[in-house]
């Protein structure tokens, strides 16, 4: 009855928008200033990144968590996305999957993969997601902790404000402004596997100001995984105001390092145990210039590029070829006969993948009425694809992309807002789509507001699930025929998935106890599945020792229904709760989706961060984690109840030129172990000794 009722909302307040637009339009002589909203409001976070308006969290149109740079450092997080385990509705994997092994799984309301391509990640505005796994690389970022100043994450499908992978939300990472970072800092991180350093310098030139971080990080990873990783990289933000009007922001990132990859156990061609050598980088050049009060323009381009050379040599064919073919109903003999016809008992593979983006974006906000503001703009994106082994080709392949989008914010009376918006996009894979959100958010008293929310979004295959043709001929002695496929698979024309999310969300602010609420219910359809090809044939003069390949389409529909649940209290000025909880539950039918799709997010997951100043000086934080029972996709398999404690405490000191400050984290202190994402992923009792040195 609830999703019925939300799902007529959108309809009838469509209607009423567009009915009520053209006077407010015909009423307007000349724009305004924008409208003052501290009556009502108070001093509630602002966020920028749900409509692309700056707004308070209770005028946004979608649930949005905002986590500051205290937070981060109360937590004693070192590595980016375990800071997402603190936001309800979402699942952190450490190190998950067999591709890309130093890589973190970071997913939202289930379907969680090792690549989960749900998500909309961007950094000051600049799109990280790779287009080949359509997820992120989390331990290739150029960013350091230390530089980030608050993270803005949209807890809802929003592609009206950032295109088809913003699926289930977004996460935008703001650093600190470079005005706001002078003079130098040295951090230094030691504990059991891991070891980094960092320096920082700001300083001024005139109208310039400018930060710049290097560092270097080593992780030996898990103890039974091929997961070490060793990070060198060099971040660069500048911010030049070449008048009262017009401001420059130049950013620039680069960051290479080895990576450990392999697991024999799941496949001796591609999973062999080596190192591989990654390398990127990207600039990024933003111009805004304020037209009036009321009016501001926006221009941002950027280049990314992201490199991982791996060539390597597969294990021994003969052997492990016998062994597979046994296993696939051959006989001994038929299975030796065959792999006495193999020229070699190794082959050499490929997996360079090189991609590289450029993007440019315009950007015109503007009032042109009392109590109305938009925002519209437009931008166009070239990702240029080099895969030789997943791709099938040698050549770079092109995904074009180019996006329209507007939103519109109509503050009805002090009570009721109104939020509606959209994003027009085309590419190379699916061709044009329209991604459509509304909102309706009510004054229930100054301190308290009801939202009700709907927002589509699609999600556009990756190039795995579009164009995957991945292949690996094993060469025979003459007079045999060409040789014997390894692998094969070849898809296409898959449609976007697409996702219609309904909400009711409440928010209370009563003094030392704030909330955020909400109930949801998230309809998906054709859903992107990879299935064994039925009928396949090989490849004339070819053996296939892999099995029927799989192909990309689309399946099946899934149905998402649940509650998550935010709380901040301060009971006094020198103790903070965090407190996050969700309950998600995910129903479809397993013939037409994956396997175990209705674990493949915690039921229940929770998580709490206690910090305490005992005086100017000292201070501590008990961070908690618990996560039900999930069975995540893909490269995922079953675990259990995993619950985890994270302990920190923290000395400042300060000398004449000089502050700092000393502190000691101790990860999973009272489990001696626990799994995440797949039995193969064992996390254990870590601790290290953090100092930072202020000059």
């Amino acid at each position: 009855m609830i999703n019925k009722l939300i799902h007529n909302s959108f309809f009838a307040l469509s209607l009423m928008f567009f009915l009520s637009i053209s006077s407010v339009w015909a009423a307007a002589v000349e724009p305004i200033k924008e409208v003052t909203e501290d009556d009502y409001i108070g001093d509630l976070p602002r966020v920028l990144t749900v409509s692309r308006l700056s707004q308070s969290v209770t005028d946004a149109p979608s649930a949005v968590t905002v986590i500051d740079r205290e937070t981060i450092r109360a937590s004693g997080i070192v590595d980016l996305p375990e800071i997402f385990r603190l936001v309800p509705g979402f699942y952190v994997g450490t190190n998950a999957g067999f591709i890309y092994n130093t890589n973190a799984v970071v997913s939202y309301h289930g379907m969680a993969t090792s690549f989960a391509g749900t998500m909309q990640v961007m950094i000051n505005g600049r799109s990280v997601y790779t287009p080949i796994f359509g997820g992120v690389k989390w331990s290739e970022l150029p960013i350091s902790i230390a530089d980030i100043e608050q993270i803005e994450v949209t807890r809802d499908p929003n592609a009206a404000s950032y295109g088809a992978n913003s699926y289930f939300g977004v996460i935008n990472i703001l650093t600190q402004h470079p005005s706001e970072a002078e003079g130098n800092s040295v951090s230094i991180s030691h504990g059991n596997c891991r070891n980094e350093a960092f320096y920082r310098h700001g300083g001024k030139l005139k109208d310039l100001n400018y930060r710049i971080t290097t560092g270097y990080r080593e992780d030996n990873g898990l103890d039974n995984r091929n997961d070490f990783k060793r990070t060198r990289l060099l971040n660069a933000q500048a911010d030049y105001q070449i008048n009262d009007t017009n401001n420059l922001e130049f950013e620039f990132g680069i960051a290479n390092g080895t990576r450990e990859d392999g697991n024999p156990d799941k496949d001796y061609v591609l999973f062999v145990p080596r190192e591989r050598e990654m390398f990127n980088h990207f600039e990024l050049v933003r111009w805004q210039h304020s037209i009036s009060d009321s009016s501001d323009f926006q221009l941002q381009a950027y280049h990314s590029t992201d490199r991982s050379n791996d060539n390597f040599t597969s294990t021994n064919l003969r052997a492990n070829a016998a062994k597979f073919l046994k296993e696939n109903g051959y006989s001994s003999a038929a299975a030796s006969a065959v792999v006495s016809t193999f020229r070699d008992d190794q082959v050499s593979i490929s997996n360079d993948i090189d991609t590289e983006r450029y993007d440019i974006e315009a950007q015109h906000t503007f009032s042109p009425a009392k109590d109305l503001r938009v925002v519209w703009g437009a931008s166009a994106r070239q990702d240029e694809i080099y895969a030789p082994y997943w791709l099938g080709t040698k050549e770079k392949d092109k995904f074009n992309l180019q996006r329209l989008f507007g939103h519109a914010e109509w503050r009805i009376n002090h009570k009721i807002l109104f939020n509606i918006g959209g994003m027009v996009e085309h590419n190379s894979f699916t061709d044009t789509d329209f991604s459509p959100r509304t909102s309706l958010n009510f004054k229930l008293t100054p301190k308290q507001t009801l939202r009700l929310g709907v927002s589509s979004a699609l999600r556009t295959p990756n190039y795995v699930e579009e164009k995957f043709n991945a292949k690996v001929m094993i060469p025979l002695i003459a007079p045999f025929p060409t040789g014997v496929v390894y692998a094969f698979q070849d898809a296409g024309n898959v449609k976007p998935e697409k996702i219609v999310s309904r909400e009711i969300g409440y928010l209370g602010d009563f003094g030392k106890l704030s909330l955020d609420a909400k109930v949801f219910n998230d309809e998906i359809s054709d859903y992107i599945i990879t299935p064994k090809i039925q009928g396949f044939v090989s490849p004339p003069g070819t053996v296939n020792l892999s099995g029927r390949p799989r192909s990309g389409e689309n399946g099946g529909n899934v149905l998402i229904n649940g509650f998550e649940t935010q709380a901040k209290w301060k009971p006094t000025n020198k103790t903070n709760f965090l407190l996050n909880y969700s309950y998600v539950d995910i129903s479809s039918k397993e013939e037409e989706t994956a396997r175990d799709i209705g674990m493949s997010m915690p039921r229940h997951t929770f998580s709490g961060l206690l910090t305490h100043r005992f005086n100017a000086l000292w201070d501590a934080s008990y961070a908690y984690y618990q996560t039900s029972e999930v069975a995540a996709l893909g490269d995922g398999g079953y675990v259990g109840l995993a619950r985890r404690s994270d302990v920190r405490v923290a000395r400042k000191f300060k000398a004449e030129r000089t502050s700092g400050e000393i502190s000691a984290v101790v990860e999973n202190l009272f489990n001696e172990h626990y799994q995440e994402f797949a039995d193969y992923n064992t996390l254990k009792r870590r601790a290290r000794v953090n100092v930072r040195l202020d000059f």
